[in-house]
């Protein structure tokens, strides 16, 4: 691609987490016009679900807070919350010097937009529509989320018109349609992260057979400090917990889900047993692995840290049974330590499944479109106009995705500037 026309053709960034707003603010930091498409209502991604980052123990919400705003305030970005990529076009535009099958290629997305029922460039956060929702539809956003709005359940709203009534800014619009909108661009960036999975195919983790069985991202929530119980170390039913296990690899590693190593779950366990016992040493820390990977700068002295000095305890085992004890609280957890040799069930107050990440799942759309993945659900590199960057390519953290998503910028940008794809 040459030519000054060409320079000016924006880049479609899909997702909003770390990877696509890191994406987003390069391009237009360089001057380039960006569409980030977000199927949620606000950007910041799974980051935004999280209490702390490893290995600094900083808050997760801070950077992630600063860089959306600054994408969402960004003259050269367009943030299109409540959508996804319909379909895609690949358009070649032939020039008078030009001969056959040479020419700018641009790409013609259409985005779908679902009805967003609550305006959040109208909504000054004033809490009416919540409080007269009679079936409790209406809910706010995150904390910390951007925008920071309010959101209707579709699935349990009557459309009394209530909160339209309520609303003093004509924020709420109960008739809003789905929209679909064209965009012609030089490339688009997917950046579309990962979100947890059903793992309830896996009977042996007991996955729903218990409300104190939980994911490793529903056990972030219940413990973060903006969460429901400000920081505090409680069980579901607001009990202080005597034992917590973590079990690692539970839907990885595993021909039933996922074959892969989902790269983060060692040391985001690791993370939530030292902030348990700094928040309560008396709760002891049980970690279930089949490898402990801490590959990263800084990563395996902060596992040391946890072992040593935080008496974070080790078993290398995958557990064959995890299940509620009948009459009680507890959850048994049967397993091999295969080191010993030894089999042992052992009773714990919660059960923290780590692993099962799906880096598919938010590419896959309810549109017709769903980019090309390989046959472990990533994303792959289909030419040179799409890139992917973040979980979504490659089980990566927060930091890997960030440095990602700046190359597939650069990549973006080398297109526009060479003319025949990436370097």
């Amino acid at each position: 691609m040459t030519g000054s026309a060409n320079e000016q053709l924006p880049v479609i960034v899909a997702g909003g987490g770390v990877a696509g707003i890191t994406a987003a603010l390069d391009l237009a930091g360089s001057g380039c016009c960006v569409h980030l498409i977000e199927k949620d209502a606000v950007i910041g991604g799974q980051t935004a679900r999280l209490d702390k980052l490893y290995p600094t123990d900083h808050c997760a919400f801070c950077p992630v807070w600063t860089q959306s705003r600054l994408c969402l305030a960004h003259p050269l970005i367009t943030v299109h919350t409540h959508s996804c990529i319909d379909a895609i076009n690949r358009i070649q535009e032939k020039g008078e010097d030009q001969g056959e099958g040479q020419g700018e290629d641009r790409v013609e997305a259409v985005i779908k937009r679902a009805p967003n029922y609550i305006d959040a460039r109208l909504c000054i956060f004033c809490g009416r529509c919540e409080a007269v929702c009679p079936k409790n539809a209406v809910s706010p956003t995150l904390p910390h989320a951007l925008p920071r709005t309010f959101l209707v359940d579709a699935d349990v709203c009557t459309k009394c018109g209530r909160c339209v009534e309520a609303c003093p800014t004509r924020a709420v619009d109960m008739a809003r349609d789905p929209e679909k909108t064209k965009i012609i661009a030089g490339n688009i960036i997917w950046a579309t992260g990962f979100s947890d999975t059903d793992i309830s195919v896996l009977p042996e983790l007991g996955y729903g057979s218990h409300e104190n069985i939980m994911t490793s991202l529903e056990f972030e929530t219940l413990t973060a400090e903006a969460g429901p119980n400000g920081g505090k170390i409680l069980t579901p039913q607001g009990k202080v917990p005597d034992r917590i296990a973590f079990i690692q690899c539970a839907g990885a590693r595993d021909r039933r889900k996922f074959s892969f190593c989902s790269a983060v779950c060692c040391m985001h366990a690791l993370k939530q047993a030292r902030w348990v016992k700094r928040r309560n040493p008396n709760v002891d820390c049980v970690i279930f692995f089949t490898d402990m990977r801490t590959q990263g700068r800084h990563y395996y002295a902060y596992y040391l840290d946890a072992v040593q000095n935080q008496s974070i305890k080790l078993v290398r085992g995958r557990p064959g049974l995890i299940c509620p004890l009948p009459a009680k609280d507890l959850i048994a957890v049967r397993y091999e330590d295969t080191l010993t040799g030894q089999l042992n069930t052992q009773g714990f107050d919660l059960v923290v499944l780590n692993g099962a990440l799906d880096p598919g799942s938010n590419a896959r759309t309810e549109s017709s479109f769903t980019p090309e993945t390989d046959d472990q659900g990533f994303v792959c590199n289909t030419s040179d106009q799409q890139f992917s960057c973040g979980f979504c390519r490659a089980p990566a953290d927060v930091e890997v995705s960030a440095i990602e998503a700046s190359s597939a910028a650069i990549r973006a940008l080398g297109t526009r500037i060479n003319g025949n794809g990436p370097n």
